[in-house]
């Protein structure tokens, strides 16, 4: 069970599109149509990739008026792109 979840998790973080989306929001909470300007997409496109990284529970949703703002779900998710960033960084070394 526990290396399903694990690859359920690498899988999630796998794809380029979600890639980028959680480099975004470890940087600071950002509402969907931040998410798409950023990466130049369709409100749609991110929000389809954002409903995958909830369920995976990867990030959160907070409501503030008509507004969803999305920011990692915890410091777990958070360690897991700093780890990955440091990783990448310590290759190119």
């Amino acid at each position: 069970d526990q290396a399903d979840g694990l690859g359920n998790l690498f899988k999630a973080l796998s794809d380029e599109t979600r890639a980028k989306i959680m480099f975004c929001l470890s940087r600071e909470e950002l509402c969907v149509c931040d998410v798409a300007i950023i990466l130049g997409m369709s409100v749609q496109a991110v929000s389809h990739h954002l409903r995958l990284l909830r369920v995976m529970r990867l990030v959160r949703a907070r409501r503030a008026g008509k507004l969803v703002f999305y920011s990692l779900d915890d410091d777990h998710v958070a360690n897991i792109i700093r780890q990955g960033l440091d990783h990448l960084a310590h290759v190119k070394e």
